[in-house]
């Protein structure tokens, strides 16, 4: 009882911050800028580059899907490549409805119960992609620092430290994994009492993904997982760049007066501000405050930036929220691939 009661307020404190900041973030923005300017932004938008941003968006989802496939090819499972390919959007879908990216764990569920991919290697694709996608950052990060020039109004040593000490924990992170699930197989000793079920649970999970890691490992992919996620990366960014570039290009802005590394800066705090534990409602909220924040920093104009902070990302997550919804619907009407039976691995 206790606990249900703890649970419920860790909720309730959850969803006031939430409603709290993203009421916070607008009442600053609106207070400057209209719902009309914010709607104009979307009906005059350039339509040819919106259709590049579709073309970018979608590659950029083919070439995610493949890394996944990647890692699950590694460890013996091959799910369809159109399959795979929903489970891809449909996680979009998720972590841009649940909070500090949570939504990521439906990948998880669906590949193990759509797919019919075993835990381990479900669990193993989702770690492994995860962490290179951080360490891709950090060197687009330092190029970018360094095509902007001295225009930036803050220290571009603290960005390239921040760049590097994220490089360096993915990569001290991947290193000590299998360590760390082997530790968390012994913190779950087997034997009676009330939670002896999901102890037993964890045991089996952690050691299907601690054997699955080190099956993954010694394939040596490394070089194409990290080649794939600056794919993933360029794709993604060059996507949203273009999307702004064709909601402002009718009121005058150019290749000139938008530079990518520039842009590059203030969509990375954007989106690393929509992983925060409280970040908003449905990522409404932080994003907005970190985009409209960094984008006067950097030197853009304070209108434009607060009108495309709200723009941009409710163009974004609606064509996410189509996307996901429609492979969403497309995985249901598809028959489930039923889970192989498999012994339970060896103890790590």
């Amino acid at each position: 009882m206790c606990m249900a009661a703890h649970h419920r307020l860790k909720s309730f404190l959850y969803i006031a911050s939430s409603l709290l900041l993203a009421t916070g973030v607008f009442s600053w923005l609106l207070a400057h800028v209209t719902w009309r300017q914010v709607a104009d932004l979307i009906l005059s938008i350039h339509l040819p580059l919106l259709g590049l941003f579709f073309v970018l968006s979608i590659s950029m989802q083919v070439v995610r899907t493949l890394r996944y496939r990647v890692v699950l090819k590694s460890v013996g499972q091959t799910p369809g490549f159109f399959r795979l390919f929903l489970v891809v959007l449909v996680r979009g879908l998720c972590v841009d409805l649940l909070p500090a990216r949570t939504g990521e764990l439906v990948y998880i569920y669906l590949l193990r119960v759509k797919l019919g991919v075993e835990l381990g290697a479900a669990t193993a694709s989702f770690a492994l992609a995860f962490l290179f996608d951080l360490m891709a950052l950090a060197p687009l990060l330092a190029a970018a620092l360094l095509l902007a020039g001295t225009g930036i109004p803050f220290s571009p040593w603290v960005l390239a430290g921040a760049g590097a000490g994220l490089l360096g924990l993915a990569l001290l992170a991947l290193r000590l994994l299998p360590a760390t699930l082997r530790l968390g197989f012994r913190l779950c000793p087997p034997g009676p009492g009330r939670t002896a079920r999901f102890r037993r649970w964890a045991r089996h999970f952690l050691a299907a993904t601690h054997r699955q890691i080190r099956r993954a490992r010694a394939r040596r992919i490394a070089a194409p997982l990290f080649g794939l996620s600056l794919g993933v990366r360029l794709l993604k960014y060059s996507a949203l760049y273009v999307l702004l570039l064709a909601m402002l290009r009718p009121q005058g802005y150019t290749l000139a007066t938008l530079p990518f590394p520039k842009v590059f800066l203030g969509l990375c705090a954007a989106e690393m501000a929509a992983s925060l534990p409280v970040s908003g409602i449905a990522g409404f909220g932080a994003y907005q405050g970190a985009w409209a924040g960094v984008f006067m920093l950097l030197g853009f104009p304070a209108e434009m930036a607060k009108a495309t902070s709200i723009s941009h990302h409710v163009f974004t997550q609606a064509y996410g929220y189509l996307v996901g919804g429609v492979s969403v619907l497309a995985l249901l009407l598809l028959p489930s691939v039923l889970p192989p039976r498999t012994a339970r691995p060896d103890p790590p």
